[in-house]
């Protein structure tokens, strides 16, 4: 028995080990995180909706080692060819990778050619093959029967001018729509997808991706000498690093490059040219927005390959941390899998991506040098059939697929819009607000919000007005008779009023205090409205107290708090759940305290008038603006759409820019600075607070490595005792 035991923790290890070598055959657990990004950019795991279930390389095709393999590409007959860029070939093989040929030379006008350093293909729908033999600076057309038809070289036409001087006709990715137009990227093109006949014509470019210039490269270029602008990045388009055909003719595009804006990382072209690609998920489809999970790359992903497929559903490859990353046809990412490092599954340096029978493959032209086969999973599966039926428009079919999804994966936000898209469709709006709110769907919340407004409204439009015209009656009725005027006088006449004027009553110190406070809290509107009469006055006439200040600064955080939670579905873009109430409070009232007291010390020092006491009492005023319109628009964002978020946000940024805007008058008007004195304060407080909050982490830093030292030296002597 201990005999065995010794001979099971031999040979287990290395069954391990082996089961896990590249290019082995066999199913084989996922070894990469599988995720999707909800609507916060957060990483979420998901099940695998794919795993590695075997790997082709040369050797077991019997062709010998792929060398530097760049392509691989799905036939209208389900055969599959693979294009061996560094041994100059293209192999040939069926669905289940047994060998057909490999084309290495072919006959020409009685002369043997070969390729050079072939980069892709493409086979129509009637068996004729068209290869990118790149660095022969062609492409070469066969027949059905395998048999040389013929070459097309760079176009006749002058096309030289559009182009740079070296321009050189390397086709990298060619495609051949259905009414023979034929598509070719080009090594070192940088104006877009060449457009040509079959014969060679030049026809034009289409989709070049541009390029953007940042704000400071911008700054720079404008005032840099003629010498340096030559010498600087130019704004000019980048090229295309993949292409590929879907069934509906449109050309799926991708970029590498990172200084293209991140939502032209994906393109999908018509033949036209025009970009037709519907960008409605929560991000536009770009691959990781940045390392995705468990990478230490950093930086955005280099999308390498893109295939389209059934439903409008399409996949790309990033070369960059090796993932394949699916969406639908409105942008939603679906699921993510792959990942780089050595395993199968895992791969080196990916250069290519097909679709054969349901499965993916994924070449990698480094390391492994082979193919690597995924299988879908059932929920892959499920999601697929979730995106056929509402692709085709039948929702309820849809919506029980999309189920299946919630209860393999319950934060899958897609599937929650899936179905809400369902009850939409039944005019359910209750029901779809609410799976829209579950998958953070706010487009379509806002939709079914509108529908179910507007249904309100249809239903109960006569007792509204009636309601309306009723209000409008009573209130010229209460003016008529003046019934204000009455209620007045009678409380005038009241016990209370009475009880309130008593010689004892108003020489009460509470009292008197209460009704001080009153008075200087009702004070803040004047200040609001008359903000130089009523600075003034706040400081030299005492109409303001810091009691009243304090209570307008608790009022302010406290509605703050309140727009943090309360603030519509539809505006509110934070986790309501992970917000702390005392980290928002602290949020506004260090800063609040900060300036007053970063301000005092400065003015202090700059011959300013006011003391503390009246720079915490103006700052305190300056808020009122905030104050009064923070918590109505809170309310009212929970009752509009949208297409009315314009107005609101408009509305919520009138009260933040006038208590912006009384803060600086209140700085002046309290230290009696003129107005280039107050700017030079107003930006030399600000420094100062943000030279505080570095002093202040920098201190805790310090003290937090003191304390854990002081354990780590604790730990040390409490072993040794």
């Amino acid at each position: 028995m201990q005999r065995r035991g010794w001979l099971i923790a031999i040979v287990l290890p290395a069954v391990i080990i082996m089961s896990a070598v590249v290019c082995s055959s066999g199913a084989n657990a996922a070894l990469y995180p599988s995720y999707v990004y909800n609507y916060w950019g957060m990483a979420v795991p998901i099940p695998d909706p794919y795993v590695p279930v075997r790997t082709v390389s040369g050797m077991d095709l019997g062709v010998g080692e792929f060398r530097n393999a760049q392509y691989i590409f799905t036939a209208p007959d389900n055969t599959l060819y693979i294009v061996d860029t560094g041994n100059h070939r293209i192999i040939r093989t069926t669905s289940d990778f047994t060998l057909i040929e490999v084309i290495q030379q072919f006959e020409r006008d009685g002369k043997i050619e070969k390729f050079n350093n072939p980069q892709s293909v493409f086979v129509t729908s009637d068996g004729r093959l068209f290869v990118a033999d790149t660095q022969n600076e062609r492409i070469v057309a066969f027949n059905p029967d395998g048999s040389f038809a013929y070459t097309i070289d760079a176009p006749q036409v002058d096309i030289r001018e559009m182009l740079s001087e070296h321009f050189r006709f390397r086709p990298k990715r060619i495609a051949i729509d259905p009414v023979n137009r034929l598509y070719v990227t080009v090594e070192g093109v940088i104006d877009g997808i060449m457009h040509m006949t079959l014969e060679g014509e030049f026809r034009g470019f289409m989709g070049a991706p541009r390029v953007t210039r940042s704000p400071w490269e911008y700054f720079w270029y404008q005032i840099a000498s003629e010498e340096q602008r030559a010498r600087m990045r130019l704004l000019l388009p980048t090229e295309f690093s993949a292409m590929a055909l879907d069934d509906m003719g449109f050309i799926y595009a991708t970029v590498a490059s990172s200084e293209v804006e991140t939502n032209l990382f994906i393109r999908k072209l018509s033949p036209a040219g025009s970009d037709v690609l519907r960008r409605n998920g929560f991000f536009p489809p770009m691959g990781d927005l940045s390392e995705g999970t468990n990478s230490s790359i950093v930086g955005y992903s280099k999308l390498i390959d893109i295939i389209g497929r059934d439903y409008g559903m399409y996949s790309a490859l990033d070369q960059l941390r090796g993932r394949v990353f699916t969406y639908d046809y409105n942008g939603n990412l679906l699921y993510v899998f792959g990942g780089i490092g050595n395993g199968i599954g895992l791969f080196t340096s990916p250069s290519s991506l097909a679709e054969l029978d349901g499965r993916l493959l994924v070449l990698d032209s480094r390391g492994a040098n082979c193919i690597t086969v995924f299988e879908p999973t059932a929920y892959a599966h499920t999601i697929h059939n979730a995106v056929r039926y509402q692709y085709d428009g039948l929702f309820a079919e849809a919506t029980e697929y999309w189920r299946q999804v919630i209860a393999m994966n319950p934060n899958y936000e897609p599937a929650y819009s899936g179905v809400a898209e369902a009850y939409m469709q039944q005019k359910n709006y209750k029901q779809a607000m609410h799976y829209y709110r579950l998958g953070n769907n706010r487009p379509g919340y806002s939709r079914a919000y509108a529908a179910l407004r507007f249904e309100f409204v249809n239903k109960n439009f006569g007792t509204m007005m009636t309601t309306f015209l009723a209000l409008i009656f009573l209130i010229y009725i209460a003016k008529a008779q003046s019934w204000g005027s009455k209620l007045r006088r009678r409380y005038v006449q009241s016990k209370m009023a009475r009880w309130f004027a008593r010689p004892e009553v108003q020489q009460n110190p509470v009292y008197a205090w209460l009704k001080r406070t009153w008075y200087a809290l009702c004070y803040a509107r004047h200040v609001m409205f008359h903000p130089f009469d009523g600075f003034w006055d706040l400081k030299h006439e005492n109409r303001g107290t810091v009691t009243a200040a304090t209570i307008l600064l608790v009022l302010t955080v406290l509605s703050y708090v309140f727009t943090t939670q309360y603030t519509g579905f539809l505006f509110n873009i934070r986790r309501v759940e992970s917000i702390n109430i005392m980290v928002e409070a602290i949020s506004i009232g260090v800063p609040f305290f900060l300036w007053c007291v970063v301000n005092w010390a400065l003015t202090t020092l700059m011959d300013g008038k006011g003391t503390m006491k009246d720079i915490y009492i103006a700052a305190a005023y300056s808020l009122t603006p905030f104050l009064l319109a923070a918590v109505p628009l809170t309310i009212v964002s929970n009752y509009i759409t949208i297409d009315e978020g314009k107005l609101f946000n408009l509305a919520y940024s009138i009260p933040v820019i006038w208590t912006f805007a009384l803060l600086f008058l209140g700085t002046g008007l309290t230290h009696d600075y003129s107005f280039g004195k107050i700017m030079f304060t107003t930006a030399a407080t600000v420094v100062g607070i943000g030279f505080a909050c570095f002093v202040g982490l920098l201190f805790f830093d310090v003290l937090d490595r003191m304390l854990r030292f002081v354990q780590e030296v604790y730990r040390e002597i409490t072993l040794r005792l």
